[in-house]
């Protein structure tokens, strides 16, 4: 990757906001709190306490800032009731010293992600081009991975198109069902609009993708399995993995993820683009000239909007 290629504004900033967090905190030079020793008082059998004798201290529960890691359990403990006179019924409860907490991150601020001495110095020189790099940069241009363009070129799977009576082409799937014109208002070409109503429980997305499994499989296909498959979700095994490279090996990968998923029984299409973001490509198992893998080994899309200064 050439000096003049930058990451996108969006990167730049969540850099800059991380760095300038760091700092306040600091500057705030936040004290780990003292360890506090407190006793609460039970008082069973009386509205009030009869006064204590001199030379004790009334002690006062005090609630303490704690991690939910580091919170103990508390033990009761039978004491002398003589502060309370002849009473029997009373108890004093101690609860154990806890441990201090040692996180100087102010209480219910998320955890800060941590700025790499390559992204310090992209952030004061304004120089971005170190903190992305191409699949054959990260992993050598004598990796075994398959090289892709961002596109898929294939169709519905064989087995599944014959099975359900799918089309040959998109084209003709969609005219075989109805027509009509496309739009995001009308997803299913029948010139009326879909509301929330007509999809009851689930998504307006998933209910207008239930419809067109005929009509326009890769709609379908990308949030429903085959019709009586079961969707699995979690880890992928190893078997499944062999079959996300095979097909992306001869039809190629990036887009039209519902058509790509019938290869790949139980999983659907939105399940394969995460794969494929989250793992494949940090994993160097594919290369695709849309991505870059940034400092910390994830996946970054640069595709059609990526910018160079000419």
């Amino acid at each position: 990757m050439t000096k003049t290629e930058t990451i996108s504004e969006y990167e730049r900033e969540r850099l800059e906001n991380i760095r300038q967090n760091q700092e306040m905190l600091r500057s705030l030079n936040l004290a780990t709190t003292p360890t506090i020793q407190t006793t609460k008082v039970v008082n069973k059998g009386r509205a009030k306490p009869r006064t204590m004798r001199r030379g004790k201290e009334n002690k006062q529960t005090k609630d303490t800032d704690e991690d939910e890691d580091s919170r103990k359990q508390n033990t009761d403990d039978d004491d002398d009731d003589s502060d309370y006179g002849t009473s029997t019924n009373s108890k004093r409860r101690t609860v154990p010293a806890v441990a201090t907490r040692r996180s100087k991150r102010l209480r219910g601020e998320n955890a800060l992600e941590e700025v790499t001495q390559v992204e310090k110095q992209a952030i004061e020189t304004g120089d971005f081009s170190g903190l992305l790099q191409t699949g054959e940069e990260k992993f050598g241009s004598t990796t075994d991975a398959i090289k892709v363009n961002g596109h898929y070129s294939g169709w519905v799977e064989t087995g599944v198109m014959q099975r359900l009576g799918i089309q040959g082409t998109a084209t003709e799937a969609w005219e075989s069902e109805g027509g009509g014109k496309f739009s995001f208002k009308d997803p299913l070409g029948t010139g009326k609009k879909i509301s929330k109503k007509m999809a009851g429980n689930q998504s307006v997305a998933k209910f207008v993708a239930s419809k067109l499994l005929r009509k326009n499989p890769n709609s379908y296909f990308y949030r429903h399995t085959e019709p009586g498959v079961e969707q699995w979700t979690g880890d992928w095994t190893d078997e499944e993995k062999d079959m996300f490279l095979n097909v992306a090996k001869k039809f190629g990968c990036g887009d039209k993820w519902g058509l790509f998923s019938t290869y790949i029984p139980h999983r659907v299409g939105y399940q394969c683009s995460n794969y494929y973001r989250q793992y494949v490509i940090p994993a160097g198992w594919i290369i695709d000239d849309n991505y870059r893998i940034d400092s910390a080994g994830s996946a970054v899309y640069v595709g059609n909007h990526r910018r160079s200064a000419r």
